[in-house]
């Protein structure tokens, strides 16, 4: 799955310019409720703005004017070894990028022409997964011996009791082979999925009706 699937377009974000002043930019960061700001010139992503490098300086800073730093300008402010990507960028590869840099709050995303075209947050990626992952769908924990063997019967009980299997997670338990396998399902009746291995003699060990 690619980034252009979460990507949030330059038309709907706030940005900023190297010449706009501090206090311009806060205002906006304020107002909207956000962390850090893009720096934009025409079509072009020069770096981002964060409240809190800026609060941290102001506070560094011995005796200034709030007055006169708030006037200053954002090129003195802005980080720009920020690492650009392009919009089929893989959303697992975007996701790695979060972690080598904890400290980045968004992803810029340019075009073939390097043109700027939108943002890719941490947030939009973890919504995502969650999705992907069925993570607000029912939980159920099942432990079998014959993996290979006994999966399709599994998937197909599932399916006949009205389930719907969203993912799959084999883990070996290192015990006489004992495979642990937990299973996201999307249902109208979960209770009678988990009724229905039951009588096929599968047993669900932990069962989570989110």
């Amino acid at each position: 799955m690619r980034i252009n699937t979460i990507l949030q377009k330059v038309d709907d974000l706030h940005t900023i310019s190297v010449d706009d002043t501090v206090g311009h930019a806060l205002s906006i960061i304020e107002d909207k409720g956000l962390l850090s700001l893009p720096v934009v010139e025409k079509r072009t992503f020069i770096g981002i703005l964060s409240r809190q490098f800026v609060y941290e300086s102001y506070f560094k800073e011995d005796g200034g004017s709030k007055e006169v730093f708030l006037n200053r300008q954002v090129r003195e402010f802005m980080r720009t070894t920020v690492p650009s990507v392009h919009d089929d960028l893989l959303v697992e590869e975007a996701a790695s990028m979060f972690f080598e840099h904890n400290k980045l709050r968004f992803i810029p995303v340019v075009n073939e022409q390097e043109e700027f075209i939108g943002i890719v947050t941490k947030k939009a990626i973890i919504n995502r997964f969650q999705a992907i992952y069925g993570m607000h769908e029912p939980r159920l924990v099942i432990y079998i011996y014959d993996f290979k063997g006994k999966l399709a019967k599994i998937t197909d009980i599932i399916a006949r009791a009205g389930g719907n299997i969203k993912n799959i997670v084999q883990a070996d338990t290192e015990v006489l082979g004992l495979q642990e396998i937990t299973m996201r399902i999307q249902s109208n009746d979960i209770k009678k999925v988990v009724k229905s291995l039951n009588s096929h003699g599968f047993d669900v060990r932990e069962f989570s009706d989110v």
